[in-house]
């Protein structure tokens, strides 16, 4: 029962870093615009399952490299903690800004589906320094699956993307990346204030 408390606490911290609702809008627009403007057409599924495909490699490498990667720079927990926990805040904040910012400037969208989509707008430096620090307190087998869990809630969010903008409209759906933002920085300050514990000053 813990075993699979945890793994779902794992899955859900992912799940809220990788925020694929404030990527549904952009996702949708340069879709739209090279729909419009490009010869070769490309299904919205095909695009989310390449994406996903991506989202999915990239989970299980950095939950498997994880502490071994830790390990091999000679970090402590304690200040992987505290730098991902200040990474995951200022991703927080800068996921409230929305990703106007972000172009697409590939010329086909397939291979935009591994850069930008996959990463860093879904598996970003947030991401991984989340995978690297839980692999400090969890067995891999629990990261593994958490992961996994937590790329398929992401493929079905953005799977189903052009209906809950329908449904939400483009304002909620936004409005929806907010909250996950929230939870974002609220794990980065936990994680900042746990390294801090562990070196005694608080």
């Amino acid at each position: 029962m813990m075993e699979l408390y945890q793994t779902v606490i794992i899955a859900i911290k992912l799940f809220a870093i990788m925020d694929p609702f404030s990527i549904i809008p952009y996702l949708l627009a340069i879709f739209e615009e090279y729909s419009q403007s490009s010869d070769t057409k490309v299904s919205w599924n095909y695009l989310i399952n390449k994406v996903e495909l991506a989202v999915i490699i990239l989970l299980v490498f950095f939950s498997l490299i994880g502490k071994a990667f830790l390990d091999f720079l000679g970090l402590t927990p304690a200040s992987l903690e505290i730098g991902g926990g200040i990474i995951l805040v200022y991703l927080g904040i800068d996921t409230m800004g929305g990703f106007q910012q972000l172009k697409f400037l590939g010329r086909s969208i397939v291979e935009a589906a591994v850069t930008p989509i996959a990463t860093p707008l879904i598996v970003g430096p947030g991401t991984m320094a989340a995978l690297v620090t839980l692999s400090v307190s969890f067995p891999v087998y629990y990261l593994l699956i958490g992961s996994l869990i937590a790329s398929g809630i992401t493929y079905l969010v953005l799977r189903l993307g052009p209906l809950l903008v329908k449904i939400l409209g483009r304002t909620g759906t936004v409005a929806a990346g907010r909250f996950t933002a929230i939870i974002i920085a609220a794990f980065g300050v936990q994680l900042i204030l746990q390294g801090i514990s562990q070196i005694n000053l608080v």
